[in-house]
């Protein structure tokens, strides 16, 4: 079984998919990260890349790497990420076997823009947190490694963030077939919802 869980950033997509696994553990599950297909973007010239460069629209994503590993593991084969012609790889992270197991998660913010890995899900869960609140967490993040000063992370959630939002997540949220508000602790419907996937991996 396929779940995708979309929503904005700092929507909290990766903790949503972590207890979900943790509730599921029995299953085998596995999650594919989005962020680890960003492209590299090497594939254009030096001086154009920090222009056309992005991660809110979905040209930042390598669709097909990203499809093709998802119907292998649907298809009861093994794949490695992260994988050529992406920043992951550029970066030499180590990279990681992932089994096929009963239940795959794919986790992204701009997972349900693209139809044919729709197509692929069983299930579409959507995080639906107040637009302060993910600015607020963002932020957060950004700046927490002293890396980002926040006068950069604002910059670019002004030149990335709130252009593509509307149009490539916001809009998408009408693929889910649950929306989940995910602002405080969802303990209970975490459990709702692993209960419910717990037995459409049985029928």
């Amino acid at each position: 079984m396929v779940v995708g869980i979309c929503g904005g950033s700092a929507s909290g997509k990766s903790t949503f998919s972590r207890s979900l696994l943790e509730h599921l553990s029995d299953l085998g599950p596995e999650i594919l990260n989005q962020d680890r297909y960003f492209r590299d973007w090497l594939d254009y010239p030096s001086g154009d890349r920090e222009r056309v460069r992005t991660s809110n629209h979905p040209r930042a994503v390598l669709w097909d790497s990203l499809i093709h590993q998802v119907r292998r593991l649907i298809g009861g084969h093994c794949v490695q990420e992260p994988v050529p012609g992406t920043a992951a790889f550029q970066r030499i992270i180590e990279r990681r076997v992932i089994k096929p197991g009963r239940l795959l998660i794919v986790e992204g913010h701009l997972i349900f823009s693209n139809a044919d890995l729709r197509d692929h899900m069983d299930l579409k869960i959507y995080l639906d947190v107040d637009a302060h609140e993910r600015v607020l967490r963002r932020m957060l993040r950004d700046t927490a490694s002293e890396t980002t000063t926040l006068d950069q992370a604002s910059a670019w959630y002004r030149r990335d963030v709130i252009p593509n939002f509307e149009v490539h997540t916001v809009a998408t949220r009408k693929y889910a077939d649950l929306v989940v508000p995910y602002e405080m602790d969802v303990g209970a419907a975490t459990h709702v919802i692993a209960s419910g996937i717990r037995g459409l991996v049985a029928c």
